[in-house]
């Protein structure tokens, strides 16, 4: 039971199987049972956008249940300067079934219509076509109902699934963190395998990372302020390194040995 009313189903039905003026497609469904209603630029950065098409595509899929396949398209159009846009193309009725009206003509004059009724003049200016009421309403999949209410509801609030958005939001920004990283360990290349694994774990355990989180556009990171963490704490792991050497060689203490307290 869809949250809509009619009026509001039928202008987003409309809407969506406008065919653009100078769209060329290969599948004879597109603007014409199947209307388009999200997309998304695949190859871009927007995880939100990312995040609200495959919840979308999901959800709907999930209200179409068994004529998912027939009443739901997940469609790719690509253009070499433009890159690959994703578009969820949705089956708006149940059935495209002709229906034709059997209302009896109606005549504007009707004293002087009835007996000429079939002529010229009064099919021209004297005949009422049928207004449509007479014709039984089209009834809209469950996929497009699900679609339009997702719409509609991102007019109110941008997210279709805070859970999915913050997922793929924080697995970039873990990428980003870990690319960011890399670039920062390239200015040490004589910083082993093993010492920058060290450095790694007290950098995630000091949290400092994590504190960046929300101050660049889609989960990016300022590589120069990871530069900076990077070799803070590169600084932290070598001092502690000398530190040890210095207790074993100099004061002949093993850092790794049991120390009893004796009392005196």
């Amino acid at each position: 039971m869809s949250t809509l009313d009619f009026e509001t189903l039928d202008e987003i039905a409309t809407n969506c199987l406008t065919r653009p003026s100078s769209a060329v497609f290969w599948d004879d469904r597109l603007f014409e049972t199947h209307g388009a209603l999200f997309s998304w630029a695949e190859l871009g950065d927007d995880i939100l956008e990312e995040s609200n098409y495959k919840s979308a595509l999901s959800l709907i899929q999930g209200a179409a249940g068994d004529d998912a396949d027939e009443h739901v398209i997940d469609g790719t159009a690509r253009h070499w300067a433009c890159g690959s846009l994703r578009t969820i193309y949705v089956q708006v009725y149940e059935s495209y079934e002709d229906y034709e009206c059997e209302c009896e003509p109606v005549w504007k004059h009707e004293e002087h219509c009835e007996e000429y009724e079939g002529s010229a003049y009064c099919q021209l200016y004297c005949r009422e076509e049928c207004d449509g009421e007479c014709l039984p309403d089209k009834e809209f999949t469950a996929a497009f109902i699900e679609a339009a209410e997702l719409l509609v509801g991102l007019q109110d609030y941008p997210i279709i699934d805070e859970s999915d958005f913050s997922e793929r939001e924080w697995k970039a920004f873990e990428d980003n963190c870990t690319e960011a990283l890399d670039q920062a360990k390239r200015e040490y290349p004589d910083d082993t395998a093993e010492e920058q694994t060290a450095i790694d774990n007290l950098i995630f355990q000091g949290g400092d990372l994590s504190e960046l989180m929300g101050y660049e556009a889609n989960a990016g990171v300022d590589w120069d302020k990871v530069a900076e963490i990077y070799a803070g704490y590169r600084d932290t792991y070598f001092d502690e390194l000398a530190y040890e050497v210095f207790l074993w060689n100099v004061l002949g203490y093993n850092p790794d040995q049991l120390a009893l307290d004796i009392a005196v």
